[in-house]
Protein backbone atom coordinates (compact mmCIF):
# COMPACT_ATOMS: atom_id res chain seq x y z
CA UNK A 1 0.00 0.00 0.00
CA UNK A 2 3.37 2.10 0.76
CA UNK A 3 4.59 1.77 -2.59
CA UNK A 4 1.16 2.59 -4.17
CA UNK A 5 0.78 5.77 -2.45
CA UNK A 6 4.31 7.02 -2.94
CA UNK A 7 4.20 6.53 -6.29
CA UNK A 8 0.61 8.60 -6.82
CA UNK A 9 2.66 11.06 -5.26
CA UNK A 10 5.58 11.00 -7.94
CA UNK A 11 2.79 11.07 -10.72
CA UNK A 12 0.83 13.56 -9.19
CA UNK A 13 3.92 16.03 -9.18
CA UNK A 14 5.18 15.06 -12.35
CA UNK A 15 2.37 16.14 -13.91
CA UNK A 16 1.97 19.05 -11.87
CA UNK A 17 5.30 20.14 -13.29
CA UNK A 18 4.76 19.14 -17.09
CA UNK A 19 1.40 20.18 -17.45
CA UNK A 20 0.95 23.22 -15.01
CA UNK A 21 3.01 25.78 -14.76
CA UNK A 22 6.51 23.87 -14.62
CA UNK A 23 7.31 25.30 -10.93
CA UNK A 24 10.72 23.87 -9.68
CA UNK A 25 8.73 22.80 -6.67
CA UNK A 26 6.65 20.39 -8.32
CA UNK A 27 10.00 18.71 -9.96
CA UNK A 28 11.97 18.81 -6.80
CA UNK A 29 9.26 16.81 -4.83
CA UNK A 30 9.10 14.42 -7.52
CA UNK A 31 12.55 13.32 -7.14
CA UNK A 32 12.39 13.84 -3.40
CA UNK A 33 9.30 11.39 -3.47
CA UNK A 34 11.23 9.08 -6.05
CA UNK A 35 14.40 9.07 -3.80
CA UNK A 36 12.25 7.96 -0.40
CA UNK A 37 10.84 5.61 -2.94
CA UNK A 38 14.41 3.98 -3.66
CA UNK A 39 14.89 4.09 0.23
CA UNK A 40 11.75 1.64 1.40
CA UNK A 41 12.55 -0.79 -1.69
CA UNK A 42 16.32 -0.67 -0.26
CA UNK A 43 14.90 -0.89 2.78
CA UNK A 44 12.91 -4.13 2.42
CA UNK A 45 15.49 -6.00 0.18
CA UNK A 46 17.90 -5.60 3.16
CA UNK A 47 15.34 -7.19 5.39
CA UNK A 48 14.84 -10.09 2.95
CA UNK A 49 18.45 -11.30 3.38
CA UNK A 50 19.03 -13.05 6.30
CA UNK A 51 20.93 -12.14 8.21
CA UNK A 52 20.06 -8.41 7.11
CA UNK A 53 23.67 -6.73 6.42
CA UNK A 54 23.80 -3.54 8.66
CA UNK A 55 25.34 -1.55 5.50
CA UNK A 56 22.36 -2.00 3.69
CA UNK A 57 20.21 -0.86 5.63
CA UNK A 58 22.49 2.40 6.76
CA UNK A 59 22.63 3.12 3.36
CA UNK A 60 18.65 2.68 2.83
CA UNK A 61 18.09 4.81 5.85
CA UNK A 62 20.09 7.57 4.27
CA UNK A 63 18.96 7.58 1.07
CA UNK A 64 15.11 7.54 2.93
CA UNK A 65 16.35 10.48 4.75
CA UNK A 66 17.61 12.66 1.42
CA UNK A 67 14.51 12.01 -0.28
CA UNK A 68 12.38 13.50 2.87
CA UNK A 69 14.40 16.43 3.13
CA UNK A 70 13.96 17.07 -1.28
CA UNK A 71 10.48 16.71 -0.52
CA UNK A 72 10.60 19.04 2.70
CA UNK A 73 12.68 21.86 0.50
CA UNK A 74 9.73 21.61 -2.33
CA UNK A 75 7.20 22.19 -0.02
CA UNK A 76 9.25 25.31 1.64
CA UNK A 77 9.81 26.20 -2.26
CA UNK A 78 5.83 26.29 -2.74
CA UNK A 79 5.33 28.41 -0.08
CA UNK A 80 7.85 30.88 -0.93
CA UNK A 81 9.99 30.85 1.93
CA UNK A 82 13.29 30.88 0.43
CA UNK A 83 12.01 34.36 -1.70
Amino acid sequence: MLYIAVAVLVLTRLIDFVFYGGHAHDLVGAVGFGVLFAGILIEERSRAVNPPPARLRRRANVIAACGIALVLGSFLLEWKVFG
